[in-house]
């Protein structure tokens, strides 16, 4: 079983060198689909820069902007390689 895991984690580390610091758009194991770019990976994770949506929190926090100002309203999210069904290039026009 550890060959398995072992195996499909080297493959996503491979994809992830191949999509470093491009628009991508991971689709997880429970159906649900992100875009973004692909910021870093390690052994477990890879992480996305995405927009900051969350229900709680309003784009237009003044204190945010000192915390973060080269982000704005984007953060840094993190998916385990376990969790992930597919991911690829992802082009939101039209060529």
């Amino acid at each position: 079983m550890h060959e398995i895991e072992n195996r499909d984690t080297y493959s996503m580390m491979e994809n992830c060198k191949k999509h470093m610091y491009q628009p991508i758009q991971l689709e997880l194991t429970d159906g649900s689909v992100y875009q973004g770019i692909l910021h870093s990976y390690d052994n477990e994770k890879m992480y996305m820069l995405m927009p900051n949506m969350s229900a709680n929190q309003q784009a237009s926090r003044e204190d945010d902007r000192f915390f973060f100002p080269f982000f704005g309203p984007f953060g840094l999210f993190g998916f385990p390689f376990f969790g992930v069904r597919r991911f690829g290039p992802f082009f939101p026009f039209f060529i």
